[in-house]
């Protein structure tokens, strides 16, 4: 590379927006070690994403999209947690030290960084294979993380946002689907307004950080829908010991996602596409009123899609008799990948 580690670092992430002021943060970019005191009372929480060129995003991405999905799919973990954002550490590596990349690169990632509050304290650059790997930091009160085994027989199953978009957005950037080769756009040129649409879901989801922070009082377990609806909510289900039964006609979907596929593939794309980063979160009945007029508040569209029941997998009911099944479930290493 042209530039030296110090060089990029220097010029790209000691930015005011990456570097903001923090009263818990004594010393970030700039030494061997960041030093960071934890407030009294609170919980540390700690999430790493690692994302990687041609398996998680495609060759020649957007560095400012890129730098968005990365900082989101971290930031997503933290609401699941009903974690405050924090800090952050960035690893970096590149396969040469563009200029116009990291420029984009680095003033999307300080953007979203100030948007949500949270500071970068450190990290590393190095040369190879173009590779983000993110470390979130949040915080929140003892006892009050939210947790995939807390769920409840009775829970009302709720998901935020909309489900199958980002499935879509990447047919619609080049990326073959674990799903499988049926799974396909109706039109391989959409509108040009539901691709972008499309796209924006796929490189962009958004971190339902305030929805959790108002929220997390009423609800019992959570966990963020990154690797697909029936994926995740099994991942509750194990932790939590019981079974959950999920209307497949209730999951909500956008008119976008609606238009470009089929009833059949729709669906699949809920359950099974991931990358939504959506919440998929458990209430208990006497809390639903309360837990509903507060998302209201937060700004956050809500869908009850289901309950929880004795048993140990999730019941998919549907008034068709469409199989929705599919061999592969959502696998970072299998047929993710752009190749």
């Amino acid at each position: 590379m042209s530039q030296s580690e110090f060089d990029i670092i220097k010029k790209y992430f000691e930015t005011p927006d990456l570097n903001q002021e923090n009263e818990h943060i004594e010393l970030g970019i700039g030494d061997d070690a960041a030093l960071i005191s934890v407030p009294d009372g609170q919980n540390l929480a700690i999430s790493t994403d690692v994302l990687v060129e041609g398996v998680h995003f495609p060759v020649n991405a957007d560095a400012g999209l890129v730098a968005k999905k990365a900082l989101a799919v971290n930031l997503s973990d933290l609401a699941a947690m009903a974690a405050k954002p924090f800090c952050f550490t960035l690893g970096l590596i590149l396969p040469d030290a563009s200029e116009k990349w990291l420029g984009k690169f680095s003033l999307a990632l300080g953007k979203m960084a100030k948007e949500y509050g949270i500071a970068l304290v450190g990290g590393d650059v190095s040369q190879g294979p173009l590779t983000i790997a993110i470390q979130v930091h949040g915080t929140n009160r003892f006892g009050e993380s939210l947790r995939r085994d807390k769920a409840k027989v009775g829970d009302t199953i709720y998901v935020t946002g909309t489900l199958g978009a980002a499935a879509a957005g990447l047919l619609c950037v080049g990326g073959p689907s674990h799903i499988g080769d049926s799974f396909k756009l109706i039109d391989d040129h959409p509108p040009k307004n539901y691709r972008d649409f499309l796209v924006k879901a796929y490189y962009e989801p958004k971190p339902r950080i305030n929805f959790a922070l108002r929220c997390k009082e009423y609800i019992n377990s959570a966990i963020d829908i990154s690797d697909g609806l029936q994926g995740d909510l099994s991942h509750i289900l194990r932790a939590s010991k019981v079974g959950a039964r999920v209307e497949i006609g209730r999951m909500p979907v956008s008119k976008e996602a609606s238009s470009c596929l089929t009833t059949e593939n729709l669906y699949r794309a809920a359950l099974y596409g991931g990358d939504d980063y959506e919440l998929c979160v458990t209430v208990s009945p006497e809390n639903c009123a309360k837990f509903e007029q507060e998302a209201l508040r937060s700004g956050t569209r809500i869908t009850r899609i289901g309950e929880i029941i004795k048993g140990s997998e999730v019941q998919l009911v549907s008034v068709s008799e469409t199989n929705f099944l599919v061999d592969h479930p959502y696998l970072h290493f299998n047929k993710n990948s752009f190749e």
